[in-house]
């Protein structure tokens, strides 16, 4: 039990790494609060982590509104006392997929807006009103899922790069920050990671084909980022901090 009697919270948590690393939280013994905008698929993974023992509610949330960000913090403190854990995993999928992040000569200013509200505002804006709850009993670990787009280049993803670069900054500048306050803030840098919301991006078998090439080992599930959120979450990784932990089947350094 890792993670016995901590709160956390965590984004985007209906499907894919989130849900796993909600449901991941809570078998180490997290109370786990749970929010995305899907209120059904939401709601079904609180209940089935409640099923197997465990403590986690959901609260539907749309990180690009910073209103319902600070609202879903208050209820996470008002239900639980406390947040000790904050995993920023929600990401512009839909937008993704949608083809509304493309080459910067044809993306509009409100297509990359849209894109950084959730990729980059979201996730500041959970820290900024969590942080005030993790510096009163002076602990806490931010946890930021970001991609090894921040570190290479991907086609035709300028705003989702620029976010998950951004992320990078973000994150170091928080352990910068508030480390004399007893918090921690690392990220996660994913590979190609097959789940259900991904699964549209590896359809076609040349996409398929391509994603494993780019990767020394295999392609990525949704556990190898849990293990590595677990580690950052808990007492172990307590002398980690502002550094990013790459979980990518080593396609960074494979040469192209």
């Amino acid at each position: 039990m890792r993670l016995k009697d901590k709160v956390a919270l965590v984004t985007g948590a209906t499907r894919g790494i989130g849900a796993a690393i909600a449901r991941g939280f809570a078998k180490e013994g997290a109370k786990v609060v749970l929010c995305a905008r899907n209120r059904e698929a939401g709601a079904e993974v609180a209940r089935s982590i409640c099923s197997e023992g465990g403590v986690a509610l959901f609260q539907a949330t749309d990180v690009a509104d910073e209103s319902q960000v600070r609202e879903v913090v208050d209820k996470t403190v008002a239900e639980f006392g406390r947040i000790d854990v904050l995993v920023n995993n929600a990401g512009p999928v839909d937008l993704l997929l949608s083809g509304t992040d493309r080459p910067l000569h044809l993306i509009t200013t409100q297509q990359f807006d849209a894109i950084l509200r959730v990729a980059l505002h979201g996730p500041a804006w959970c820290s900024k009103y969590a942080l005030p709850h993790m510096m009163k009993p002076h602990a806490g670990s931010i946890i930021n899922i970001s991609s090894v787009s921040a570190r290479v280049g991907l086609p035709g993803v300028p705003a989702y790069s620029a976010a998950k670069g951004a992320l990078s900054a973000l994150t170091r500048q928080l352990a910068f920050d508030y480390g004399a306050h007893g918090i921690r803030a690392n990220a996660i840098l994913v590979g190609m990671i097959i789940h259900e919301g991904s699964a549209t991006a590896v359809a076609d078998p040349n996409a398929l084909e391509m994603h494993r090439k780019r990767h020394l080992t295999r392609l990525g599930e949704p556990q190898d980022v849990v293990n590595a959120a677990l580690y950052l979450a808990a007492d172990e990784s307590a002398f980690v901090t502002g550094t990013h932990v790459t979980v990518d089947g080593g396609a960074l350094i494979k040469s192209r």
